[in-house]
């Protein structure tokens, strides 16, 4: 069922490309790019930015393309375009597209049409409600770290979120828990009303399994990446900096469950900005992410993309190679 429902995705992406391609070009040549679906036509490649399984949709459509062309460009010399044709977030796609030498088009194709997208400015920097900083505290004398993310206040344990502050019918409150669900379970087993000593209780069982060389449990799964970074800022010399600290990611992460770089910024032995992404795993994405990042938090800063040595793989960096500012890949 899973392999019809593909053939039929492909067949519906193959026909709403062709509509969007000149009548008059070449005969377009099928190109895999995995999840998408992809049309060689003359020097241009034409890419439906729509996945063809939702549940695979982590990689998009853009890194797919980069990947291709970085394994592809020594062989591939016809292609000189691509157009993506996205249908959901085009002005988000134009724009990380930007950040790269090659030639990207991308066509608003919502609603049928096909225009050029104008890249999306970033979403404006939300800042923290002060009755939410103020309630902070409790993460601070409890041991966790306060982190603040597109307005909302954290604490965390080695990277991995503990507590956070929400709004209850307008009344801000602590919820302890690793997770919608989980603070909702600690809720109702311990009451409405979190304390200091529970959240202590919490951040140091969690200490006990994030710390360096604990055997594998499940609270060290999650938010690898979060850990490197939390390593990092407590010893920036590791990877070879001079400070370091916790910066808000271009987009807000969408779960706690799923890995998704991170964010920090800092300065190098010689006093220049650097902006820093952590990446748990081997992340297509991460290269256009980490540019998108850098954009919004320092234009004109240095870039380094830090991960365990067994993650970082050439291809990777070949797509890095092909930024228009540079970027470094180093071991974390």
């Amino acid at each position: 069922m899973a392999a019809q429902q593909r053939e039929f995705a492909v067949r519906r992406e193959r026909l709403a490309l062709r509509a969007h391609i000149p009548p008059t070009a070449s005969p377009p040549i099928e190109i895999d790019l995995g999840n998408f679906v992809g049309l060689q036509v003359d020097t241009t490649l034409w890419v439906s930015a729509t996945p063809l399984l939702a549940t695979e949709s982590r990689t998009s459509a853009l890194a797919g393309v980069l990947a291709w062309q970085a394994r592809n460009q020594r062989t591939s010399g016809a292609v000189t375009h691509i157009k993506i044709c996205d249908a959901t977030t085009p002005g988000f796609t134009a724009r990380r597209a930007s950040y790269f030498s090659l030639s990207i088009e991308v066509l608003d194709t919502r609603n049928g049409g096909g225009t050029t997208a104008t890249p999306a400015p970033h979403e404006p920097v939300v800042p923290a409600h002060p009755e939410h900083l103020a309630l902070a505290e409790m993460f601070r004398n409890a041991g966790a770290e306060v982190v603040v993310e597109h307005g909302v206040v954290a604490g965390e344990v080695a990277g991995l979120e503990v507590a956070r502050v929400i709004d209850e019918q307008e009344v801000p409150r602590v919820r302890i828990g690793v997770g919608t669900h989980d603070r909702e379970m600690f809720k109702m087993l311990h009451g409405d009303a979190a304390t200091g000593d529970q959240l202590r209780g919490v951040v140091q069982t969690v200490l006990q399994h994030r710390r360096p060389g604990a055997p594998t449990h499940p609270l060290n799964l999650l938010a690898v990446e979060r850990a490197m970074r939390s390593q990092a800022i407590a010893s920036p010399e590791t990877i070879g900096l001079q400070t370091l600290q916790v910066a808000e990611p271009p987009v807000a992460r969408k779960n706690l469950k799923d890995a998704e770089p991170c964010c920090a910024v800092g300065t190098d032995h010689s006093g220049a900005a650097v902006v820093v992404v952590f990446m748990a795993g081997i992340d297509l994405d991460v290269v256009p992410f980490a540019a998108d990042a850098r954009d919004r938090l320092s234009p004109l800063s240095r870039l380094i993309i830090a991960a365990a040595q067994r993650n970082i793989v050439p291809l990777q960096t070949r797509v890095a190679e092909l930024l228009t500012q540079p970027a470094q890949f180093v071991s974390a």
